[in-house]
């Protein structure tokens, strides 16, 4: 073999390599909506995350879905959604799942749970928002330094911070947070304060990268826009 063919492939050889190298130092480590969804549906625990776990399931194997459930997964979007009616209990659940690409290279990723009777939503041990950080470069999840959802929020639009009966003082109270103000109410006012208790509604994009806030007194709401800035929240009206 001559000693410039000898040269040409080695060359060819090294760039190969380092073409190769490259390629797997610029490979993202982010998590794909699939891959998400797997892991937060990895322990069908309760009714609902049961059935959307069920559900998630029959979707992978192809099989088809129970009457009244749907699963929607959108990669392009980084969204997935479960969606169960019941038109006995006229009654709606949907559970969203979906990621913000952070400007540090970190994944937000926002779980949404909602149940609605009636047209209006009820508040269940079923019922939340929760957010979660994962880092691509060390491949694991991170703690949140602060609530980006919750902090957005006003009591006013989210309620006290806390409610109930008090056994030390055989009454019912609110309690709020900010102003701290804590108020003894009787069984008969505290009936009458649930039935106008106000109730947030989140709806995570499915399109766009904003999260719509809905605070409803009944079956009438008020609705807010939390707009993202590439790292975290803020409220549209500030």
């Amino acid at each position: 073999m001559k000693k410039s063919t000898l040269f040409t492939l080695l060359l060819l050889l090294l760039c190969c390599g380092i073409h190769a190298q490259t390629s797997r130092k610029g490979k993202s480590n982010r998590l794909t909506i699939r891959e998400i969804v797997n892991s937060q549906l990895n322990e069908p625990e309760g009714e609902l995350i049961g059935a959307a776990y069920n559900a998630w399931q029959r979707y992978l194997k192809g099989r088809p879905q129970k009457e009244g459930e749907t699963i929607t997964l959108d990669p392009q979007n980084g969204y997935f959604r479960y969606d169960s009616y019941s038109d006995e209990t006229d009654s709606h659940t949907y559970v969203e799942i979906c990621y913000w690409n952070r400007s540090d290279g970190k994944q937000l990723v926002g779980w949404n749970s909602v149940c609605f009777c009636e047209g209006e939503p009820s508040i269940t041990e079923c019922t939340y928002i929760e957010m979660s950080l994962y880092n691509p470069s060390k491949r694991k999840w991170e703690e949140l330094e602060q609530d980006p959802v919750g902090d957005c929020l006003t009591e006013k639009e989210t309620g006290p911070s806390s409610y109930g009966y008090n056994s030390d003082t055989k009454s019912y109270f609110l309690s709020y947070s900010n102003p701290e103000k804590y108020i003894k109410m009787t069984k008969e006012e505290f009936d009458n304060w649930l039935k106008v208790k106000p109730t947030v509604v989140f709806e995570l994009p499915r399109k766009g990268k904003d999260i719509i806030v809905k605070t409803y007194e009944g079956k009438q709401f008020t609705p807010l826009t939390l707009k993202w800035d590439g790292m975290t929240f803020h409220r549209a009206d500030e």
